[in-house]
């Protein structure tokens, strides 16, 4: 017998017991294996049972609902079958909802019926009209419906607890044929539903209907056995109604000593078997091959050991001989031939360093020449530092390249690309925050806070600190390695991390072009930085960072485009804030700019994806909605976006109430191109008068009134510039029970020469949103003076005249000086005839400024009314610091006294606060004798209204005044 015969034997001997170990666990496995399957379909079936039991759950939180509402309190049968009819309507859980009466007849039902239907002598009725709970019936066939069903009832209790009728809904078992595909069983599963006595209700599959109705105990020994158990679950193998052998898991539905049916779910046999064969075939499989593959090693091993050692050197002499520096002779031992192998190795060590050198020095010499191209042809940062990676490593043959920049606000390291394999070692040791300085650093990490190349050109010399870092870093590959930082102006950006398979590759001349190379990375990352910062800017957005008006209309007409080619809609909404100018001047731009981020996130959080948010400019936003199906559907997109806009901005200082309103054009109806659709979109937004929050949508109409208004504004501007048309109009405020004049209002009239009388409701806010309210108020407090100092020469009784101030005039710095100046000429006996209304919005927009703002007017002994109390945000704490004498309750309270409660109570409340504070109260709007009693009686001090007297110019009042001043109420 030969060696190499015994060898044989030997392995086949050693290899027995593995041999039995690898069948008993393949055996092992097979059998766990079945066993996870069998109770995979049990979890199926569970979870079907748990999936039935949520819509019982469901149905009973809708049966809460329903049971409230007056169409199935009532039994308004017309009434009642609609509002089944509507949740019946695309719920595919039910076949039907209904009301039965105490008489069992159904009184309402989701599904139509042509005559009277009989429901009581079904058991869920008499439960749930016998119980006052919730019923859940036998699986059945829907009398209605004639689908397999389940029905839930709930009795509705009168208010003597007495039983009204019942509510019932259908729930539709048909639902296994929607989940049975989603469940992505074998092919020839099955899942049934059987009631109590084993009939099937329903199942799937069963295209054609024929499973419906068979008794499962008569043809199903198993299903048989698990129904008389009386057991929760089971699962056993056998066959169905249709001959398939099949594993089964059943499980019964519903609690305690409920069984209201149950669930069979059943996978093929076959499947099963052909997947744990498929298991145990490749096991078997690699056994054999692994026998046979030792015993081919075995076999030819013993010529590798006798043979190897002088073939290696030959072999090693011929290939060096073929300039192969690289081959060495693996040969060890003190034998003369292990001492040959070591001086022809010491030899190809000299050859090999000397010729090293010079392809390393040409490689570089490439990779610079390779990343100046790449500079000079990309220009997006990620691509640049991708390529620059990939030239290092495939034309400067290193193992692994990458770079990292650094992130400003943080100081970690970012790894922005990499070639080659040793990314978990950069992940490990490499992403440090730069700041640290530590010896124990790896060279990359080390080279930016030192701000100069770090290099280890031989890892072979273990550093007991470093150990860590250099044992992970030799299980990659990595014999040398270097860190070169990448600098801009100086600073550090970020590192470029190069390492090599080969001990000393960074020697000095090498890391001149290395360093010279991370210098033209730095060059190129700071071209494709500026000309990145200069094409966003060209389309962003400074402030936000959103597209501005170029690129919104840009990408909005290329949508337009598409929609017209697709025959679909695109929507545009233009927003923009209410009073912003005000909220500028009171707040500042900061607070301001914080505002538009805030929104501009909000907008950006809540569109579609490929919708566009821009800033046009200023306050205003827009956003194109694109694919749209129906106008409608725009519509509907519009109006969910506007109502969950913000409508009060805090940070830590303050919090503003923000009123933001929008305008919608859509196309191809507004618009046929891009300007046109943001043009009258702007248009129906500036149209948009109503609430706050709320969206205009372009019309004609809206172009006309936006026409109009320009119109209306030149002419406003000229009746100011010449004062033309412009009068001053007063009315009384009386004594509530003498009835005597104690103040006038002063109210601007205009009757233009080419729009006629013109209401304030019209011309104020124009005034207010060009500016022209400054110039208006300074006209109002000028006439006003001029009319005082007239009563006062004629000898008239003297009389408190208040004129109304805008946010604008009281935010000016020299406006109190002036005021005081005005009416310096009128004021006799240290009394001041002037008084000033502040509406009570303005007042909260900026508390503290107004509060020094109305010092400095009390210090000029004025009089300060609050106007339209009631209608804006003031809180008590900030109304007790307020110097003010008299609260005017706004009309819109006053109109509705003694006819809503609520009005009452707030009128009451503001009379009683105001006295409690030592101030008076004005009522504003009152127009009949009831008001004037009512507010008598809830003593109110002072009246102002048509009932006395409308607004009336100079001539009329004056014969007021010489009449005594007392007015008595109109009829």
């Amino acid at each position: 017998m030969t060696l190499r015969t015994r060898l044989m034997l030997l392995v086949l001997i050693t290899m027995l017991p593995a041999l039995a170990v690898v069948v008993d666990t393949a055996v092992g496995q097979h059998r766990h294996l079945k066993a996870d399957i069998e109770h995979s379909v049990l979890r199926f079936a569970r979870f079907t049972v748990d999936h039935h039991a949520a819509r019982v759950a469901e149905t009973e939180q809708l049966f809460n609902l329903i049971t409230d509402l007056p169409q199935v309190r009532t039994l308004d049968t017309p009434n009642c079958d609609a509002l089944l009819q509507s949740l019946l309507y695309g719920n595919l859980n039910y076949t039907n909802f209904g009301v039965i009466r105490p008489d069992g007849y159904v009184a309402c039902s989701g599904v139509s019926t042509s005559a009277p239907v009989y429901l009581g002598d079904r058991a869920y009725f008499k439960t749930a009209a016998a119980t006052k709970r919730l019923s859940i019936g036998d699986y059945q066939i829907g009398r209605l419906t004639n689908k397999p069903v389940q029905v839930i009832a709930k009795s509705v209790l009168d208010a003597t607890g007495q039983v009204q009728s019942v509510v019932y809904a259908a729930l539709n078992l048909e639902w296994l044929m929607r989940f049975m595909p989603l469940a992505e069983l074998p092919p020839e599963s099955a899942i049934m539903v059987v009631d109590r006595q084993g009939v099937i209700l329903t199942r799937a599959p069963d295209p054609e209907g024929k499973w419906t109705g068979i008794n499962l105990t008569s043809d199903v020994p198993i299903a048989k056995a698990f129904l008389d158990s009386g057991q929760s679950e089971a699962i056993s193998e056998g066959r169905g109604v249709d001959g398939i052998q099949r594993i089964y898991a059943l499980a019964r539905i519903g609690s305690g000593e409920e069984r209201n049916g149950y669930i069979l779910v059943g996978i093929p046999s076959q499947e099963i078997h052909a997947a744990l064969n498929a298991d145990l075939l490749p096991r078997a499989a690699f056994l054999v091959a692994t026998f046979l593959g030792i015993m081919v090693l075995a076999w030819f091993g013993s010529e590798i050991l006798v043979m190897r050692r002088t073939r290696l050197l030959s072999t090693a002499a011929r290939q060096m001989a073929n300039s192969d520096f690289s081959t060495r002779a693996a040969i060890k031992g003190r034998d003369e031939i292990a001492m040959l192998a070591g001086e022809f190795n010491r030899m190809g060590d000299a050859l090999q360093r000397n010729h090293q050198q010079i392809h390393r020095l040409n490689r570089i010499h490439e990779v610079l020449s390779g990343i100046n191209g790449a500079i000079l042809r990309i220009r997006v940062q990620d691509e640049l530092l991708k390529e620059a990676c990939r030239i290092a490593v495939e034309r400067g043959r290193l193992r692994f390249a990458w770079i990292g920049i650094v992130e400003p606000d943080t100081g970690r390291v970012m790894k922005m690309a990499s070639h080659g394999e040793g990314n978990d070692f950069v992940d490990r040791h490499c992403l440090t925050p730069h700041v640290r300085a530590d010896e124990d650093l790896c060279p990359c990490a080390a080279a930016m806070p030192q701000a100069h190349p770090v290099i280890c050109n031989d890892l072979r010399i273990v550093n007991q600190r470093d150990k860590s870092w250099q044992s992970l870093a030799r299980s990659h590959g990595f014999e040398a390695l270097a860190g070169f930082p990448l600098k801009r102006d100086g600073e550090v950006i970020g590192v470029l991390g190069l390492y090599a398979a080969e001990a000393h590759f960074f020697e000095a001349p090498e890391v001149d072009l290395f360093q010279e190379l991370a210098a033209d990375i730095s060059l190129g990352l700071e071209y494709i930085d500026k000309d990145q910062r200069i094409d966003h800017l060209l389309y962003h957005d400074a402030l936000t960072g959103l597209p501005n008006r170029k690129l919104c209309e840009d990408r909005l007409q290329q949508e337009i485009l598409r929609a017209r080619h697709h025959d679909r809609h695109v929507s545009v909404v233009v927003l923009n804030i209410t009073d912003f100018h005000r909220l500028v001047g009171v707040h500042g731009h900061h607070v301001a700019d914080d505002v538009l981020n805030m929104l501009a996130t909000y907008l950006s959080a809540h569109v579609r994806e490929g919708d566009t948010v821009s800033r046009l400019g200023g306050d205003e936003f827009a956003i194109a909605y694109v694919d749209i199906a129906s106008t409608q559907d725009a519509i509907h997109l519009v109006q969910s976006l506007v109502a969950g806009l913000p409508t009060v901005f805090r940070n830590t200082t303050r919090e503003i109430h923000l009123s933001i309103r929008g305008g919608t054009a859509i196309y191809p109806d507004d618009g046929e191109d891009a300007a046109s659709l943001l043009v009258n979109a702007t248009l129906a937004c500036s149209g948009q008068t109503g609430r706050s929050h709320a969206v205009n949508f372009y019309s004609s109409t809206i172009q006309r009134a936006a026409s109009e208004r320009e119109k209306l504004e030149q002419a406003f501007r000229h009746a100011i510039k010449d004062v033309l048309g412009l009068a001053l109009y007063y009315q009384p405020v009386v004594d509530i029970h003498t009835h005597r004049i104690v103040s006038l209002e002063a109210l601007a009239r205009w009757n233009s020469t080419e729009f006629g009388p013109v209401s304030p409701a019209r011309f104020i806010p124009v005034a207010e949103e060009t500016g022209l309210i400054v110039e208006l108020g300074d006209w109002v407090l000028n006439s006003a003076c001029r009319q005082i100092q007239v009563w006062q020469d004629a000898g008239l009784m003297e009389i408190r005249v208040a004129i109304n101030i805008s946010f604008h005039q009281l935010r000016q710095e020299d406006f109190v000086e002036r005021l005081a100046m005005a009416a310096s000429a009128i004021n006799r006996n240290r009394s001041n005839l002037l008084a000033i209304e502040l509406t009570e919005s303005e007042l909260m927009d900026d508390v503290e400024t107004t509060i020094r703002q109305i010092d400095l007017l009390k210090s000029h002994n004025f009089t300060i009314y609050i106007d339209d109390f009631g209608t804006g945000y003031s809180s008590l704490s900030y109304l007790q610091r307020l110097p003010v004498d008299i609260l005017k309750i706004d009309q819109s309270f006053v109109s509705t006294l003694g006819q809503s409660e609520s009005s009452d109570a707030i009128v009451r409340t503001i009379i009683a606060l105001a006295h409690g504070l030592k101030l008076k109260t004005i009522a504003e709007g009152v127009e009949t004798a009831e008001q004037l009693a009512l507010l008598k009686e809830l003593g109110c001090d002072y009246v102002q209204g048509f009932l006395f007297s409308k607004p009336k110019p100079a001539e009329e009042i004056t014969r007021l005044l010489n009449n005594g001043g007392s007015i008595s109420p109109m009829d």
